[in-house]
C-alpha cells in the first residue's frame, strides 16, 4: 500500500492511461479524418483527476457520427452475428480488435469509461487466434474482445478498485473467469473504470475522474461497474465483466440501456478479486456479464459454466446452464417498494411490460407487494461495513479525499464485535426465509410458483451526479442472493413522461427523488430499464423470459 501524496498518485494513474491510449491509437490505425474528428470531440476527461471535463450532451450521437463506416460495420453488428463472420473468416480477429479499439478510444473520450487500454496483449491474442484459425475456430467465443472492470485481476496490471494507494498492487495472474474466457477464444482489450470504494451507484474516483452516461452526458453512468455500463452502452465492446454487491452490474446496465446479469452466488468465479473488506462473507459480491446483446449474455454464461469452473473455484456450485423451455409463466409486477415511488418513465416502463405480458397467451401477471424493504437497509447498514469502514478508511492515508457518494455509503457504519456480526447474520437469514415465504404466497391454486418478478432497478432513470442515494431497489436482491437481469424497455419521452402533478410524497426520501425528476428534458434520451428477479439458481429462466419480452 502506497503512502505517497494522493495527487502524485493520481498523476501516475493518468500517465498510465495516457501511455496506453497512445499505444491503442497506433493499433487502431487512426487515419487523418478520424484523428481530426477525434481531436474536436467533447471530452469527459479533464486536465486532472478533479476536473470532469466538458462531456457531450448526447455521447452516443457523437460516437456514431465520429467512427468511420468500416468500423461501425463491425462494432454495430450483434456480437453473436459477428462470431459467425469470425468463424467463417469473413473478418479476421485482428480486424475486429482494431475496430473495437478505435470504438473504445472514441467512447473513452466521450464518457471517460476506460481505465487502461490493453493494446499490446490484445494484439498478441488476436494474432495468435488468426494464426491458429483451423484449431481455434470451433471455440464458442472465437475472436471476440471483451472489457473487464478494473477490480478484476489481469496479469501485469495494478488492481486498485478505485483507491490510489493500491497502484503498487500489480498482480501476476489473471482472474479465473478471465482465463476461462481466454481459453474459449475471447480476450480482454480494455480495463474499465470503477469508483472509489466500489460502494456507490456512480463512477467517480481520483484515479480517472468521472465516468458519464452513454446517452446523456449530464447524467451518471451508474456504478460501480460504471465504465462497463458506459462502454457497452455505446456498443464499443461486445461484452464486459462487472461485479455486483449492491447493484453494481444492474445499475450501470439500466442507466445505459443494456443488459446486465447479477448472477446467483456460486454460478461463476469471483474468489480471486480485490475489494474492501476482503474476507467478510456476510454479503458477497458476484460477477456477471454486461452487453447490449441478450444473446451474448446467454452465450457468455453458457460458455463459462460449461467450462466447469467449480473444478477451479471451490466456492462454486456444480450446476450446468440449461434452457428451461417453459410453456407458461407466472410473473409478478413490483410497482413500488412504497418507500420511494418510481419516476414517470419507470412507471411507464412497468406499464408497457405489464401490458405486453398480458397480451401474450402464456403469461399470467399478478401485482407483487413489497416485503418489509425497510429491513433491507437496516440489515445491510450493518453487514456492508462490519468493521465500521476501518478497512476502507485505511486507504485514505495518502490524503485522498472522501468522495460524497462514498461518505454517504459509509455514514453510520459501526465496528461490530463477533457477537454483533452473528446477530446481524441471523437477521439476514431470518429475512431470507420470511421473504421466500412471501414469494411463495403468490403460488396459484394449481401449485404454480412465481417464475419471476419484474421491478424497477432504481427509482429513476440515470440520475444526476451525486444523487443516487438510495439502493434498496437493487441491494434487496443482494441480501436475498436472488439472480437479477436488467433489461431495456424504452427511453424518456418528453411528452409522455411529465412530472407527477398534485403529488403527495410518501416521506422525505420520496420527496427528494420526486424533486430530482424535475423535467423530462433534464433526462432526455435516458434509457428506462427494468429488471427480472428470480429465486436462487434460476438465472437461465430470467434470460429466457427476457428473450420472449424482446420478441
Amino acid at each position: 500500500m502506497l503512502t505517497d501524496n494522493w495527487k502524485d498518485l493520481a498523476g501516475k494513474a493518468q500517465s498510465t492511461f495516457q501511455n496506453s491510449l497512445k499505444q491503442a491509437i497506433d493499433l487502431a490505425d487512426f487515419d487523418d479524418e478520424l484523428a481530426k474528428k477525434y481531436r474536436i470531440l467533447p471530452s469527459a476527461i479533464g486536465t486532472n483527476c478533479e476536473d470532469f471535463g466538458s462531456p457531450a450532451e448526447y455521447p452516443l450521437e457523437e460516437y456514431l457520427k465520429t467512427l468511420p463506416q468500416k468500423v461501425l460495420d463491425i462494432t454495430e453488428k450483434d456480437p453473436v452475428e459477428l462470431l459467425k463472420d469470425l468463424k467463417c473468416k469473413k473478418v479476421t480477429c485482428v480486424e475486429v480488435l482494431k475496430a473495437y479499439t478505435a470504438a473504445s478510444i472514441v467512447a473513452s473520450k466521450l464518457t471517460n469509461c476506460v481505465q487502461e487500454f490493453l493494446p499490446v496483449e490484445a494484439l498478441q491474442y488476436a494474432q495468435q487466434l488468426d494464426a491458429n484459425y483451423e484449431s481455434k475456430k470451433h471455440l464458442p467465443l472465437y475472436g471476440l474482445p471483451f472489457s473487464i472492470k478494473e477490480m478484476i485481476p489481469f496479469v501485469g496490471r495494478s488492481v486498485t478498485h478505485g483507491s490510489l494507494c493500491y497502484l503498487d498492487r500489480v498482480v501476476d495472474y489473471n482472474a479465473d473467469i478471465v482465463n476461462i474466457l481466454i481459453a474459449n477464444g475471447a480476450y480482454p482489450f480494455v480495463r474499465t473504470t470503477n469508483p472509489q470504494s466500489l460502494m456507490m451507484l456512480e463512477c467517480v474516483s481520483f484515479a480517472h475522474g468521472r465516468t458519464v452516461n452513454s446517452h446523456n452526458g449530464n447524467l451518471t453512468s451508474g456504478g460501480s461497474s460504471g465504465g462497463e455500463g458506459a462502454l457497452n452502452g455505446l456498443r464499443a465492446s461486445p461484452f464486459g465483466l462487472g461485479s455486483d454487491i449492491g447493484g453494481s452490474i444492474r445499475c450501470p446496465a439500466a442507466f445505459n440501456g443494456i443488459y446486465g446479469l447479477r448472477t446467483t452466488l456460486g454460478r461463476i468465479p469471483t474468489a480471486d478479486y480485490f475489494s474492501c473488506n476482503m474476507g467478510s462473507e456476510s454479503i458477497l459480491s458476484v460477477t456477471g456479464p454486461l452487453s447490449r446483446s441478450l444473446d451474448t449474455v446467454n452465450l457468455v454464461m453458457k460458455t463459462v459454466i460449461e467450462a466447469k469452473p467449480w473444478l477451479i473455484d471451490p466456492t462454486l456450485v456444480p450446476l450446468s446452464w440449461k434452457k428451461p423451455y417453459q410453456r407458461k409463466y407466472r410473473v409478478g409486477i413490483y410497482w413500488s417498494d412504497k418507500i420511494v415511488n418510481p419516476s414517470p418513465p419507470i412507471k411507464r416502463a412497468l406499464t408497457v411490460v405489464s401490458k405486453k405480458l398480458n397480451s401474450l397467451g402464456n403469461f399470467e401477471v399478478v401485482p407483487f407487494e413489497p416485503y418489509k424493504p425497510e429491513k433491507v437497509a437496516q440489515i445491510l447498514g450493518k453487514l456492508y461495513f462490519e468493521d465500521g469502514a476501518r478497512d476502507f478508511r485505511s486507504t485514505l492515508q495518502t490524503g485522498e479525499p472522501l468522495l460524497e457518494q462514498t461518505r454517504w455509503a459509509i455514514e453510520g457504519a459501526e465496528d461490530l464485535d463477533m457477537h454483533e456480526q452473528w446477530y446481524w447474520n441471523l437477521e439476514k437469514q431470518a429475512y431470507r426465509k420470511k421473504f421466500l415465504k412471501h414469494w411463495c404466497g403468490y403460488t396459484d391454486a394449481d401449485g404454480n410458483v412465481l417464475d419471476a418478478v419484474i421491478a424497477p432497478v432504481f427509482p429513476n432513470v440515470a440520475a444526476k451526479h451525486e444523487t443516487t442515494k438510495y439502493w434498496t431497489y437493487t441491494s434487496q436482491w443482494n441480501l436475498l442472493d436472488y439472480p437479477v437481469l436488467a433489461f431495456p424497455v424504452t427511453n424518456v419521452d418528453e411528452s409522455l413522461d411529465q412530472p407527477y402533478t398534485d403529488y403527495t410524497p410518501l416521506n422525505d426520501l420520496d420527496k427528494y427523488f420526486y424533486k430530482q425528476y424535475d423535467s423530462p428534458s433534464s433526462f432526455s434520451k435516458a434509457p428506462a430499464n427494468l429488471c427480472l428477479v428470480g429465486l436462487r439458481f434460476t438465472d437461465e429462466k430470467l434470460v429466457e423470459i427476457a428473450q420472449i419480452l424482446r420478441g
